[in-house]
């Protein structure tokens, strides 16, 4: 494809950022359409695996991303108690992992983007197809023709829907929360993500740049339960008050403002997620659940591959044709990882946890592996 040719990307969050960056580095003209008003300080902390900074160095962001990130050196797992079952180290790579808040690594992709290719307060509705081109209308009344476009507008997009209909994403019986603190235990080792699972909950923390700690927790829940923000911080008090004692220090330390509660979806992994000169990217595409921490990681993934395919590929059908061939064996293993992994964490029978424990213990080789073969990837 010309690299002069207009892209529509709908979706300014990390994924769309991303693309858009990559893009417009190779000469493309992509413009962001971006539903807020206005980019602010939401959102949490996540971990970039060497997969995902080696997306950041090829954009020339990684020594940026270093200075407002943490360098992690560990992934550790322990019982609820802080018994440790598998510690993995995860720096063995040719580049770091870094802990960073998304708002941080959201404001480094748009800092390098000119102000006019992102566009801010444009809520997408429909898009049509003329010959090789594509318009897209916005709430506003804004319509807009480009010569390919990109969704890129997370787990329950709108552009899946305009293309394919309505498919609505899986419950996986899970609830999240998760929160940001100045307060750092005093147990807390240097560079470590600690992950503790119990019976049908987990809780892990880990250090952010801005001597930030992030915090997650995660239990079985039906969907959609009532939730007032006033009451979660005291709810989840209750529920991990006899955990290892940096957990309940972490909550009370931690501003029922900065937690944010939500129910955790995935999507069975299916291709089509093209049609002509149309294609989706990141959660839009391939939606996966929180525990292998790939999710932000795959989306910066698509970016620099679906900007490779447009380069080499003069038609943008055949370029998202390409880019789906590539990208689906790599998300769909992960998807079906992630989901596998949130299975072990439905246990909640004394001797169904303990079992988990041994086996943990006992397969430490093949989960280094595992993490071993997703962190060696290279987009």
């Amino acid at each position: 494809m010309h690299s002069n040719k207009k892209i529509i990307v709908i979706g300014g969050g990390i994924g769309g950022a991303a693309t858009a960056l990559a893009l417009h580095r190779n000469g493309f003209e992509p413009v962001v359409y971006e539903r807020v008003k206005e980019l602010r300080e939401v959102g949490a902390g996540i971990a970039l695996w060497a997969n995902a900074t080696h997306v950041l160095k090829k954009l020339g962001l990684l020594e940026a991303a270093l200075r407002v990130g943490v360098i992690t050196s560990n992934y550790q797992f322990n019982s609820q108690h802080g018994k440790e079952l598998v510690n993995l180290p995860v720096d063995g790579f040719e580049l770091p992992t870094i802990g960073i808040h998304r708002a941080d690594l959201h404001k480094l992709l748009w800092s390098k983007l000119p102000e006019k290719q992102f566009i801010l307060g444009e809520t997408f509705e429909r898009l049509e197809l003329h010959e090789n081109k594509v318009r897209a209308d916005f709430a506003s009344g804004l319509t807009i023709e480009g010569d390919a476009l990109i969704g890129a507008d997370g787990l329950n997009s709108r552009v899946r829907t305009e293309l394919f209909g309505q498919q609505p994403p899986i419950y996986r019986n899970f609830t999240t929360w998760r929160g940001l603190t100045s307060h750092i235990p005093n147990t807390y080792p240097s560079g470590y993500i600690r992950e503790f699972l119990g019976r049908g909950k987990g809780f892990g923390f880990m250090m952010l740049g801005k001597n930030r700690m992030y915090w997650y927790a995660a239990a079985l829940a039906p969907e959609n339960q009532p939730d007032a923000a006033i009451e979660r911080k005291k709810q989840l008090e209750n529920m991990f008050q006899d955990w290892f004692r940096s957990i309940p220090e972490l909550i009370a330390a931690t501003d029922e403002t900065d937690i944010i509660k939500t129910d955790l979806y995935d999507r069975v992994p299916a291709l089509p997620w093209s049609k002509q000169n149309i294609t989706l990217l990141g959660d839009a595409a391939h939606p996966t659940l929180p525990t292998l921490g790939q999710g932000a990681c795959m989306a910066l993934e698509d970016a620099l591959v679906v900007t490779k395919c447009l380069l080499e590929h003069s038609e943008a059908e055949v370029a998202f044709r390409k880019y789906e061939s590539l990208r689906f064996p790599r998300t769909k293993s992960i998807v079906k990882q992630s989901l596998r992994s949130a299975q072990m964490g439905k246990l909640k029978h004394p001797i169904n946890v303990a079992l988990r424990e041994t086996l943990m213990k006992l397969i430490k080789p093949a989960i280094k592996n595992s993490f071993k073969s997703i962190h060696a990837y290279r987009a």
